[in-house]
């Protein structure tokens, strides 16, 4: 597709122009129901940068390449990209960001350029994140600036300068920017390793921390929702740490809530986590509210969730008031030190993972979900060929589902019959551990439900 890495890849929605016999099917199902919205979405183009200079467009409806844009001679490599508005199901406007600084703003429904605006300096544009409503975005770059776009009347609105560069007086680089999905906050993390969350209104920081320079965070995602908004980073040390995003008071403080918590181990006693980088993380719509999309270097792309750690952090407070009220009755159960440790095991779930190919670098990921996947189907041409080939590599006897290569060391090897055949299906040695824990652990917090709910009803 490219000559050379892709640099970025952006996916829009399209509504879903079924036949009319489903539809009149689909309302049969669901009488006096209002079906509209998320639910019948598709996931319809793709664009990807590359180093090539070339913006490459796909339909994926039609599961084939529909077309090509060179970026202009003197505005060099693009190097990332967003659709506006980004949620839309018919976006008007793609906006490119290119290692010269620029930022080009196509018009997607002929591709020709609008604008072209200029801020950053020619080290380049690293990040593009524009707002849920399609009418401002923000861009950080290696020039140590973020810039809050004014997309309605194109041009420049405001610019931040991070402060706290390298040691030898380099600017800082913003790795990763983005939006919160109700567009009220934003963060940013950069390569010297800080982590910035704000509220968009007030411009107050909501999370401002600074990793260890072997943690460089590569990309940043929100996840929650109701009970509890936090960012979930991907680290260049395989380091998977999930932080909560709001103020904390004092006395919260003291009664020792956890405003950070490492959902996946960095990886110990090595000079770099080689393969087992994180790389790339997503966050998905639907689930628990939870679930994030990672990628490594060593091409193995994870679902996970992360409710278990959100969870620990939730309940932190309450854990510690009950238990320094029933204190004396908690002594009486018959629950160990060691089930209390596995918390940090059950942080994050691993759902699905798979490795491409024969273990290629990833460099960019794009994530497109809803919550309702049966109802989706692609009207495709007939006559045209759509038939997916897959590369021999990628299909094959090895398992789909991966893990990390330093969860690798502990695994073991058991042959399950699966359709008449023996496929050798490696296991981790620790999975049933961890699946009893996670049972004990279930029935403690139920436990303690319990014992708020009796102790409201004696109230």
């Amino acid at each position: 597709v490219h000559d050379g890495s892709v640099r970025s890849l952006s996916i829009a929605s399209a509504e879903n122009r079924k036949p009319q016999q489903s539809n009149k099917k689909k309302r049969n199902e669901s009488p006096g129901g209002n079906d509209s919205g998320s639910s019948n979405l598709i996931p319809d183009v793709l664009i990807s940068c590359g180093y090539d200079e070339a913006v490459n467009i796909f339909s994926l409806s039609k599961q084939q390449q529909s077309g090509e844009l060179k970026t202009p001679s003197n505005l060099e490599t693009p190097t990332c990209s967003s659709f506006a508005p980004p949620n839309d199901p018919s976006p008007t406007h793609v906006l490119i960001g290119l290692s010269s600084g620029k930022i080009v703003i196509y018009r997607k429904k002929d591709w020709s350029i609008q604008h072209i605006l200029a801020c950053h300096d020619e080290k380049g544009v690293n990040s593009i994140a524009v707002h849920p409503s399609g009418k401002m975005a923000l861009s950080g770059g290696k020039d140590g600036k973020i810039c809050l776009w004014d997309l309605m009347r194109g041009r420049l609105a405001f610019v931040h300068k991070i402060s706290g560069g390298s040691m030898d007086g380099r600017k800082c680089t913003v790795n990763d920017i983005i939006w919160s999905d109700d567009g009220k906050r934003y963060a940013y993390c950069t390569h010297e390793g800080n982590i910035t969350a704000r509220e968009m209104e007030t411009g107050n920081d909501l999370l401002n921390i600074n990793l260890p320079t072997t943690s460089k965070p590569n990309q940043i995602c929100f996840v929650g929702g109701e009970d509890g908004l936090f960012l979930a980073a991907g680290c260049n040390d395989g380091g998977l740490p999930l932080f909560s995003v709001g103020s904390v008071d004092e006395e919260d403080e003291e009664a020792g809530t956890r405003r950070a918590l490492m959902a996946i181990e960095p990886v110990q006693g090595v000079a770099t986590a080689g393969d087992e980088r994180f790389k790339c993380i997503r966050s998905v719509k639907g689930g628990s509210g939870y679930l994030v999309i990672t990628a490594n270097s060593g091409g193995i792309i994870s679902l996970v969730d992360l409710e278990g750690a959100a969870r620990m952090m939730l309940d932190d407070g309450n854990d510690n008031e009950e238990d320094g009220q029933h204190g004396e009755e908690d002594s009486n159960t018959n629950y160990s030190s060691d089930e209390e440790d596995q918390d940090e095991d059950l942080a994050a779930e691993i759902l699905s993972s798979v490795r491409i190919g024969s273990g290629a670098r990833i460099t960019a990921i794009s994530v497109w979900s809803q919550s309702n996947t049966e109802d989706i189907s692609f009207n495709v041409e007939e006559d045209g060929n759509n038939d997916v080939e897959l590369d021999s590599n990628t299909v094959g006897d090895e398992p789909q589902l991966e893990e990390t290569a330093h969860q690798m060391k502990k695994r073991k090897t058991t042959t399950i019959s699966m359709g008449g055949k023996n496929n050798e299906i490696e296991m981790d040695s620790d999975a049933i551990e961890r699946a009893r824990a996670l049972v004990s652990q279930a029935k403690k917090h139920e436990k303690r439900k319990s014992k708020k709910k009796k102790k409201k009803k004696q109230q």
